[in-house]
């Protein structure tokens, strides 16, 4: 069974590329579900190690697969891209028995580079999209309505906490 997935890659903190804090790279990031489909984000000019993109992108994912991936890249001077990190968000996180469909995720993920340093972290909010008839019976049988929070359409919301140490 395939489902739709809304994808928003917010912002990434503390980007480094060799244990050094990135200053000036343009930065991007691209979300990958599987080998062929992928959607990418514009690139940061001016974020340096905390970039903020803010893309959100549609994408089907079926019932098979166990990961979704985001790659972190910068692009040279010479319009090369190279990768900073990877995140790999197990799809157990965003659907299953504790995440329902429609339901709003906030999630953050360690970056690891090739080598599996820590290189960062990035944010993301997952939604799995409902289908037409679900959302319909759900809103029937619905006792009370919700108030709408400005940005999230009344959606629960759940946000994971990412604890940074400083040495």
């Amino acid at each position: 069974m395939t489902k739709t997935l809304e994808i928003d890659i917010r912002s990434a903190e503390g980007l480094k590329i060799n244990r050094r804090l990135i200053k000036k790279k343009k930065t991007f990031a691209v979300a990958r579900i599987g080998e062929k489909s992928s959607r990418s984000s514009s690139l940061d000019d001016s974020g340096g190690s905390n970039p903020k993109w803010n893309f959100k992108s549609e994408m089907p994912m079926k019932g098979s697969v166990q990961f979704i991936s985001i790659e972190v890249f910068y692009r040279t001077r010479c319009g090369r891209e190279k990768q900073i990190g990877e995140a790999r968000i197990p799809a157990t996180d965003f659907m299953g028995r504790y995440s329902h469909e429609g339901h709003l995720n906030f999630l953050s993920y360690r970056l690891r580079d090739e080598y599996g340093d820590k290189c960062g972290i990035v944010n993301v909010s997952i939604v799995v999209k409902p289908h037409s008839t679900e959302t319909t019976m759900f809103m029937a049988s619905s006792s009370s309505e919700t108030p709408s929070i400005d940005g999230y359409r009344g959606r629960t919301v759940t946000g994971l906490p990412v604890w940074r140490v400083t040495t």
